[in-house]
């Protein structure tokens, strides 16, 4: 079927980059874009008034963890004190010998919310970092059912997590990392391509400081012989980079240098303490000219790292280097417009100078930075030829008041909440602010309850055996009757 959608702002691609079309049209026949520009004179089965709104490539959310955010919006705010930016080891490793709260969520609700929450904020492709919560072949019959695009994999790791009294510790199962890789290079095999090519495989390793330098190298090796791209988490605390460095004597990145690791299509989550940022200060060596040489991106989650004060160092200098940068939403709330203005925001504090963070590089990053990523020419852009993976954004909002520029409104004003169309693949997912196959007031329902048995459940892992409000007060007190 042939659709028009007109009037609006049009994100076009010059073959290079982006560029503006007021008041022109984008048309497309079945999955893939027939038409980008002014007017379009042909025969269409169906017309888009998109007047006023901006319509843009679907947005490409390279690193997210679909799971109920219970965790994340308790956790995070006040409790444990960090260590070193620990990040999430510091609130959700669970004392040693109790279940892992990770494996306590319902995984369909869990995965329905993390992806669908994605998908109502623009993201078309989305990149599942490993998490796939109810198992590899569940959550992908949900994925491929909600109509999105995806690329997943189970992950895998050398060690675990646990509280050790008061500390982390890291035990250590290497059998454990080499069966979770043939897992994962099974899942490949079996899933790469499946849904008409929406869900296609990653190998996705856990961590830098979780994954032995013997399972990195083959984790390369499978990812080289199966032709996927790879993506994992380094460089994104503080602790880790001086546990790799006194093991070692290289900086996580040097190190992944040093045993071929680093590649095009080889994405690297976080990556935020390079030897030059101000919490490292180690002066030995050039992380970021070794990542700009190697043709690997950077996927940066802003948000995160903001809540824990911790800045990028910094999107511009990254970009100057010629470093690909892409952008996930990591945790919550999954929404990648949010990310774009906190990539900019986060940018001009770090560099003390409002003339960085600008709306087109953050916006590249969500687009064009995430494609090449994965490898691929058709997604991140609306050229004839592409896959019609397509938003509509509602402009005409009193928040945005008057638009010169749709970009920099989007980035400076907007949020996920006012995509109002998403079509993937060809196929509507939202129209007209309406989702097409989900129940959204049932999922909701869903999420909370579950959130409820989950913070109800935090003493039986919990490394002070205390329920949630001990843990993490709130921030008033509730008052009872």
């Amino acid at each position: 079927m042939r659709t028009l959608i007109r009037g609006g702002w049009v994100v076009g691609f010059d073959g290079r980059s982006h560029e503006l079309i007021p008041n022109g049209s984008v048309v497309f026949d079945d999955d893939r874009i027939v038409h980008v520009g002014r007017a379009f004179d042909g025969a269409v089965d169906r017309t888009i008034d998109a007047t006023g709104k901006l319509v843009s490539p679907g947005f490409i959310n390279c690193h997210l963890h679909a799971a109920v955010n219970a965790g994340q919006t308790v956790f995070i705010a006040d409790g444990k004190a960090d260590y070193f930016g620990s990040n999430f080891i510091g609130y959700v490793a669970p004392r040693r010998g109790a279940q892992p709260p990770r494996t306590m969520a319902n995984a369909e609700i869990g995965g329905r919310y993390g992806m669908w929450s994605a998908v109502r904020a623009g993201a078309t492709t989305i990149l599942d970092v490993g998490t796939m919560p109810g198992g590899p072949e569940a959550f992908t019959k949900l994925v491929g059912d909600l109509g999105v695009r995806a690329y997943l994999g189970p992950g895998f790791r050398s060690a675990e997590y646990v509280f050790d009294g008061d500390r982390v510790v890291w035990e250590w199962n290497e059998a454990q990392g080499k069966a979770g890789l043939a897992r994962a290079i099974d899942y490949v095999r079996k899933f790469d391509g499946a849904y008409d090519g929406r869900i296609r495989a990653m190998i996705y390793p856990g961590q830098m400081d979780t994954c032995t330098v013997d399972l990195l190298r083959e984790a390369r090796r499978a990812a080289d012989e199966l032709g996927v791209p790879v993506q994992f988490h380094t460089a994104m605390n503080q602790r880790e980079f001086h546990k790799i460095l006194e093991q070692h004597g290289k900086t996580p990145i040097q190190l992944l240098h040093s045993i071929g690791f680093l590649k095009e299509r080889t994405g690297l989550g976080h990556c935020v303490f390079h030897n030059a940022h101000s919490w490292c200060h180690y002066p030995y060596g050039d992380d970021l000219q070794i990542l700009a040489d190697t043709g690997a991106t950077v996927v940066h989650a802003p948000y995160k790292y903001a809540k824990m004060g911790i800045t990028f160092e910094s999107f511009a200098r990254y970009r100057a280097r010629g470093i690909n940068i892409a952008l996930g939403t990591d945790t919550y709330p999954q929404d990648i417009v949010h990310e774009m203005r906190w990539a900019a925001l986060m940018c001009r504090m770090a560099d003390e100078s409002f003339m960085v963070g600008k709306p087109r590089d953050v916006f590249d990053a969500a687009t064009l930075g995430g494609a090449r990523h994965l490898g691929r020419d058709d997604i991140g852009r609306l050229v004839p030829g592409a896959k019609a993976d397509i938003i509509v954004v509602d402009l005409l909002k009193m928040h945005y008041g008057a638009v010169h520029d749709p970009i920099k409104a989007l980035v400076e004003c907007g949020s996920g909440s006012d995509v109002e169309t998403v079509i993937v693949d060809g196929q509507p997912l939202i129209e007209g602010g309406t989702a097409v196959r989900v129940d959204e007031a049932a999922l909701l329902r869903d999420v909370q309850a579950e959130a409820e048995r989950l913070w109800h459940a935090v003493p039986q892992w919990h490394w002070t055996g205390k329920g949630v409000d001990e843990v993490v007060p709130p921030s008033y007190p509730i008052r009872e009757s």
